[in-house]
C-alpha cells in the first residue's frame, strides 16, 4: 500500500459517479466526508470502549477524537489506523474492482472492515452514521427506512418515499433518487436506527477480530440510453440489491482476497514500470477512473461503458475523456475500451449528426440522448440549448437531419476523429476482435479520409485542451492525425485489408515527413504551432508511434523533446505548453514513456506525486493543476487518470504481455 500524509482527497466509498464519498482531509476526523462534487455527505464513525466513546471518522463538536496514526491507499483499498491508551483501531474501505470480471466492477458495494485491539478488555462497540444527504441532492424531505432481517443477513435501506429515477442531469450534482443499503451477516450483533437525519449501524466487535459491514447504493435506473431507461449491468444477475448483498456477504472472504490480489498485481506492475512513485500515483487513480463510469448493456446485448465528464460540463461518453484514460483499459480489459466507443459510433450514424467527423460526446450524464457540446444556444428561441444546471436533455438522437443543432466552430474535428481511430486501432491490435473492428469500418474510413484531408496543418479549432482556447496550425493536433492514420493503417493491414491499410499508412508516412520539415526548424525542439517557431508544447499524441512501433518518427525527436520539457519544468511538473504554467497530469504520464532511464522517469513523474502530496485543494485527483503552486485549476474525479497506467502499458508491450 501507499502511505499518505496529506494532499488530495482520499477515496472511501467510491463505486460510481453517483455513489462516491471521499475524505477531503488526510485526517479522517478533521471534517465530514464529501461527495466528489464537494457537497457534504457525512459518514461518521465512533468506537465505545467501556464507558468512553471516541470519534474516528467525521466532524463532531461533542465526541473526542482518537488519534489517527496511519493512512494507506492501494488500488482497491483505503486503510486508516488509530490508537489511544485503551484501543488500537484499524478501519478499511475496500471495493472489489476486478477488471477481469465486468459484473464486479458494476456492483455499487463497498466493504467497511473494522478491527479493534482492546488493551484492557475484550469488547468494544462501533457505530457508523450515514447522512440522509447521500440519498438526495436538493430536496429536503425526510427519508424512509426499513430493516430487513433473515437468518443469514441483517440489512437496512434508506431512501425517498417518492422515487423519481433519472429526474435530473448535470455536472456538479448528486443523485436525487435511489436507496442506500447497509448490510452485515446475522452473526454480527448489529442493529439499525435512524436519528437526527442519520442512519445508524451499531455493532459489537471482539478484541483482535474483524467485523465487516457493506455500504451499497441502488440507483433504480442508471442511464437514459437513447430513450431507454437502462439498468446497471449487475442487475442482470440479481433480482435486486437484497440478492446482490446476500451473495456478497456469503463470499466476503473471497471478495477481500480479490482486493488483495488486484492490489498486489498493480503494485508489482507499477514498481516495474516506474518504481515507488508510479505505485503511489496509480493507487490514487485506479478506483477513480473506473468508478467515474457507469457500466450497462445496450439493446443489442453489447457492453457500454459511459464516463461522466466530472467537474467540466457533465457530458457523458466524451471521446476526448476516453482517449487519455484508455491505457488502463488497453492494459487490463479491452471490452471496457470497446464499451467506450460503441455509443459514439451509434450516435455518429444518426441523422442529426451531419458532420464528416466524429462527435465530442453523446449527452449529459445520465442522459445519453445526443451530443450537448457545442449546441447552438437559445437566443430568442433561435437555438436549441437553454438548459439549466439540473435540467434533463432533449432527445436529440431522434431528430432528422437539417435541424442545425450544433455550432461547427465549437466542434473538435481533428481531435475526435484522431481519438476514435487511435483507440479502435489500439483495441484491435490488442485483442484482434475482427467483428468489433469491421463493424464500424465504413465510419472509420470516412473519418480517416477527413484526417488525411485536414490533419496535416489543422485550421483554427479546439482540441481536448479546450480550456486553452482555439489554436490554428497546432503541431500536436497534427501529430494526432498522423499517428491515428498510422494506427488505423496498421490495424487494417493486420485485419486483412492490405490495400486500404497500405494507403492510410503510406499517407501517415508522407504526413510525418512533412510534419518534421515544418516543425523541426531550430533542431532542438518542436513548436506549439507551425507558425510559432519559438514556442513549445508537450507532444503527447506521438505515443502511438512508440507503443506500436509504427516507425513514423525518429527516436531522437522525442529525446530532444524530453530535454526541452525538463528544462521548462516547475516544482510540480512540466507545463502543458508555453502559454501558461498549468499542466495536465494525464499528458505528463503519457510522455513519460520516452524517458531513457529510471532517473529521467523520476524527473518526469515525480512532480506529479509531489503535487498529489502537497496540493492544498482537498479534492479527488485533479488532472489540471498549476505547476508552480500545486493549485487545482478545475476538474476533479475524472476518468482520465486511467492515463497514469501508460508506463505500465508500455512495459507490457515491450515484454509482449500484450498481444500486438
Amino acid at each position: 500500500m501507499t502511505k499518505v500524509k496529506r494532499g488530495a482527497s482520499i477515496p472511501l466509498i467510491v463505486n460510481d459517479p453517483y455513489f462516491s464519498i471521499w475524505s477531503p482531509a488526510d485526517c479522517l476526523t478533521d471534517c465530514d466526508t464529501q461527495s466528489w462534487t464537494g457537497k457534504e455527505q457525512p459518514v461518521r464513525g465512533y468506537i465505545r470502549v467501556g464507558k468512553s466513546t471516541y470519534r474516528f471518522m467525521g466532524a463532531d463538536d461533542i465526541i473526542p477524537v482518537i488519534d489517527q496514526t496511519g493512512l494507506d491507499v492501494s488500488a482497491t483499498q483505503t486503510t486508516y489506523t488509530f490508537e489511544n491508551e485503551v484501543v488500537f483501531l484499524e478501519v478499511t474501505f475496500a471495493v472489489d474492482l476486478d477488471l477481469q470480471d465486468l459484473n464486479k466492477i458494476s456492483e455499487p458495494v463497498t466493504m467497511i472492515t473494522v478491527k479493534a485491539d482492546i488493551k484492557n478488555g475484550n469488547e468494544a462497540a462501533i457505530t457508523f452514521a450515514f447522512s440522509e444527504e447521500i440519498c438526495r441532492d436538493q430536496a429536503s424531505e425526510e427519508l424512509h427506512w426499513q430493516a430487513i432481517t433473515t437468518p443469514s443477513e441483517k440489512m437496512v435501506w434508506m431512501g425517498k418515499g417518492r422515487q423519481t429515477p433519472l429526474s435530473s442531469s448535470g455536472d456538479l450534482i448528486d443523485i436525487d433518487w435511489g436507496y442506500l443499503y447497509l448490510a452485515a451477516k446475522s452473526n454480527l450483533a448489529i442493529n439499525y436506527q435512524k436519528k437526527h437525519g442519520m442512519l445508524l449501524a451499531n455493532f459489537a466487535v471482539c478484541s483482535g477480530e474483524e467485523a465487516t459491514i457493506l455500504a451499497a447504493y441502488d440507483d433504480v435506473h442508471a442511464i437514459n440510453y437513447f430513450g431507454r431507461a437502462t439498468n446497471a449491468l449487475w442487475k442482470e444477475n440479481y433480482t435486486g440489491m437484497y440478492d446482490l448483498l446476500q451473495n456478497y456477504l456469503a463470499n466476503l472472504a473471497q471478495r477481500k482476497a480479490s482486493c488483495k490480489k488486484i492490489d498486489k498485481m498493480i503494485q508489482q506492475d507499477a514498481h516495474t514500470a516506474g518504481g515507488e512513485t508510479l505505485d503511489f500515483i496509480t493507487a490514487f487513480s485506479y478506483r477513480q477512473s473506473i468508478c467515474a463510469h457507469k457500466l450497462i448493456r445496450d439493446s443489442d446485448g453489447e457492453i457500454v461503458f459511459l464516463s461522466k465528464e466530472c467537474s467540466s460540463n457533465g457530458c457523458i461518453g466524451t471521446v476526448d475523456v476516453s482517449y487519455p484514460s484508455i491505457p488502463l483499459y488497453l492494459l487490463y480489459q479491452t471490452e471496457l475500451a470497446k464499451g467506450m466507443l460503441r455509443p459514439v459510433y451509434k450516435f455518429a450514424n444518426m441523422p442529426v449528426w451531419e458532420y464528416d467527423f466524429a462527435p465530442h460526446d453523446i449527452g449529459r450524464y445520465p442522459y445519453a440522448t445526443g451530443q450537448v457540446y457545442g449546441e447552438i444556444t437559445h437566443p430568442n428561441s433561435k437555438g436549441w440549448s437553454d438548459r439549466g444546471p439540473h435540467d434533463t436533455v432533449y432527445d436529440y438522437y431522434q431528430l432528422p437531419k437539417g435541424q442545425n443543432v450544433y455550432c461547427f466552430e465549437q466542434q473538435m474535428p481533428i481531435e475526435e476523429c484522431g481519438n476514435m481511430l487511435a483507440m479502435i486501432s489500439a483495441v484491435y491490435l490488442r485483442d484482434k476482435d475482427d467483428k468489433f473492428f469491421t463493424q464500424y469500418l465504413a465510419t472509420n474510413l470516412k473519418w480517416a479520409d477527413y484526417l488525411a484531408t485536414f490533419g496535416q496543418d489543422p485550421e483554427n479549432q479546439l482540441c481536448t485542451d479546450d480550456f486553452a482556447g482555439h489554436l490554428a496550425h497546432n503541431c500536436n493536433l497534427s501529430l494526432k492525425a498522423i499517428t491515428a492514420l498510422g494506427m488505423f493503417g496498421t490495424a487494417l493491414q493486420v485485419a486483412g485489408y492490405e490495400e486500404e491499410g497500405n494507403l492510410y499508412f503510406n499517407q501517415a508516412k508522407k504526413m510525418a515527413e512533412i510534419w518534421q520539415k515544418n516543425a523541426i526548424s531550430s533542431g532542438e525542439h518542436t513548436p506549439l504551432a507551425f507558425d510559432k517557431p519559438d514556442s513549445w508544447s508537450m507532444k503527447y499524441n506521438i505515443v502511438w508511434d512508440d507503443l506500436f512501433n509504427l516507425g513514423l518518427f525518429p527516436e531522437k525527436l522525442m529525446q530532444k523533446e524530453i530535454t526541452k520539457y525538463l528544462a521548462e519544468a516547475n516544482e510540480y511538473g512540466i507545463p502543458l505548453d508555453q502559454r501558461a504554467e498549468y499542466t495536465k497530469a494525464d499528458w505528463i504520464m503519457w510522455i513519460s514513456i520516452f524517458a531513457q532511464n529510471e532517473e529521467e522517469m523520476e524527473q518526469i513523474i515525480g512532480p506529479v506525486r509531489y503535487y498529489l502530496e502537497n496540493t492544498t485543494n482537498r479534492v479527488p485527483f485533479s488532472d489540471w493543476y498549476d505547476t508552480k503552486d500545486a493549485r487545482v485549476m478545475n476538474f476533479k474525479n475524472r476518468t482520465v487518470v486511467g492515463a497514469m497506467f501508460m508506463p505500465i502499458l508500455k512495459q507490457a508491450l515491450i515484454k509482449n504481455l500484450v498481444n500486438v
